[in-house]
């Protein structure tokens, strides 16, 4: 997609690449700037310290020391996970990964982004920061700008994780260049991704997409897609790939708990044609993949994706106009 250049900085709340692709779908970025002013603060407000402790799953965006972004999945018990210790900075334990590089990429340049996430109320909430790290596998995290974002495009799903039943997989992690065919039917199966990308005006940036069993199509071992349907506008993400378009993506099997993790370089494409509720396409070609499994605990579906002709839900995305 090929947008004018806006000025840099403009903004107080935008950067260049949010405001192009708002100007493209003809938002006002200046009033939009001015209406969410109260909406970006680094604070936790008194019900948002309760939403974070309450947390048993989230993702987290780091960036490794070639820049590429990675989208990494926090497992823990409530009250254990987040420890909110003032309103600007939270405690993270999650439990370990094999293969992930939260850690690592956190020891390199402090980037950290967190998607606060609560499939079983569709809420989610947002913060971008820096953080430091323990051999203990314990982040401190401060955070810089912190919201609330939409309820939109969820799969209702609710879990439990409790230490005393959680159950560890011996199995390593395995890496390679391009999906396998396993990495494809898990992909091919989803209705819940979680992306990764990064400005250097506001950091790394954790964020969720989720669509109908199906919604993300593999290409081929090293390329997928995905529709992107209409959201609340912001276009962080879209917005961070027009100004550097490395982004990861992580898919959790909520079942068996195997985690798919890549990185590449994504792309803004047309909509697919027979896809009237999709505004345009998210390309991905894939660098590298990585697979292992996480303590997932037990997650029980609760109400599924499911596009309804003028039903009024708020995983449904609108037709186009």
């Amino acid at each position: 997609m090929n947008l004018e250049s806006s000025p840099k900085n403009q903004f107080r709340n935008f950067h260049e690449g949010e405001a192009q692709i708002q100007a493209s779908v003809g938002i006002d970025t200046a009033a939009f700037d001015r209406g969410v002013e109260e909406a970006f603060r680094p604070a936790l407000s008194p019900i948002e310290v309760r939403f974070v402790g309450a947390r048993t799953f989230s993702v987290a965006a780091s960036i490794d020391d070639g820049g590429r972004p990675w989208a990494s999945p926090l497992f823990g018990p409530a009250g254990e996970l987040f420890t909110v210790q003032d309103d600007t900075t939270v405690r993270v334990k999650p439990q370990p990964i094999a293969g992930d590089p939260l850690h690592d990429n956190v020891r390199s340049n402090g980037e950290m982004g967190v998607l606060y996430f609560d499939p079983s109320r569709r809420r989610r909430a947002k913060s971008l920061g820096r953080a430091t790290t323990d051999n203990s596998g314990t982040f401190e995290y401060r955070m810089h700008r912190n919201f609330g974002i939409c309820n939109k495009y969820i799969f209702k799903r609710s879990n439990d994780v409790e230490p005393s039943t959680t159950q560890r997989r011996n199995v390593e992690f395995a890496a390679r260049a391009g999906l396998s065919a396993d990495d494809k039917a898990q992909l091919g199966s989803t209705d819940t991704t979680f992306l990764a990308s990064h400005s250097d005006r506001f950091g790394a940036d954790a964020t969720h997409r989720g669509g109908p069993a199906g919604f993300v199509s593999v290409v081929d071992d090293n390329t997928i897609t995905m529709p992107d349907y209409m959201g609340n506008g912001m276009f962080q993400t879209l917005g961070n790939l027009q100004l550097d378009d490395r982004v990861g993506l992580s898919s959790v099997d909520f079942e068996t708990g195997r985690l798919l993790q890549l990185t590449g370089r994504g792309s803004i494409q047309p909509a697919n044609a027979h896809d009237v509720y999709s505004q345009r396409t998210l390309l991905i070609a894939i660098d590298e993949v990585r697979s292992s499994w996480a303590d997932v605990g037990t997650w029980t579906d609760i109400e599924a994706f499911d596009i309804q002709p003028n039903m009024a839900n708020p995983a449904t995305p609108r037709a186009r106009s």
